[in-house]
């Protein structure tokens, strides 16, 4: 097994590297690289595709110098809104220029659904909100919109969590003048 990183060429940790389609990328590498990218985006790449994307991730940088947010909907993640730029972020951080988050044009966007998965064997679910991107270096941003894992479907906590997901999907339908499939129902989990 190797024990360098194919990009830096630093001695791996212990734990936090990731295995690509034909080398490895030590933790230190992994923090530069897209919140976004998914375990499976890792093995898909290879070594060549990863320094691409780390160019990628440093020209980030200078689209979010000018990335001037005018409207953003708050929640677990919060999506930033630049109208006159036509772009938008999505951060669980509060400040997504010290994060480095990942700026997308309206036009990067395939598709946006709301869907919810069963936790567990519980019978319980989360809901999920997906933006499929295409022509961009990431394939998708999908994350859970409630808080803690596992809601009840007849529950409070479940119709917030609906609603905020809504409040999410209002605000590229505003922007964009799209419409999109509400919610899909899901046993995987």
């Amino acid at each position: 097994m190797e024990n360098k990183c194919s990009i830096c060429n630093e001695d791996l940790a212990r734990y936090g590297n990731r295995k690509l389609k034909d080398g490895m990328l030590c933790r230190n590498c992994v923090k530069l690289c897209s919140e976004w990218l998914s375990d499976e985006d890792y093995l898909n790449r290879s070594v060549e595709d990863m320094k691409k994307h780390l160019e990628y991730r440093q020209l980030n940088l200078d689209s979010l110098d000018d990335f001037k947010p005018e409207k953003e909907v708050t929640g677990k993640y919060t999506i930033y809104f630049d109208e006159k730029a036509s772009k938008f972020v999505v951060s669980k951080k509060k400040d997504f220029k010290k994060d480095n988050s990942d700026v997308f044009r309206y036009d990067d966007i395939k598709e946006i659904s709301i869907f919810e998965e069963q936790y567990m064997d519980t019978g319980s679910v989360d809901l999920y909100f997906d933006i499929k991107l295409k022509d961009h270096d990431i394939d998708n941003v999908c994350f859970r919109i409630n808080e803690f894992p596992g809601m009840e479907k007849d529950s409070t906590d479940y119709q917030n969590t609906l609603a905020k997901a809504y409040e999410y999907l209002d605000g590229f339908e505003k922007e964009k003048g799209l419409a999109f499939e509400k919610v899909e129902e899901s046993d995987n989990g």
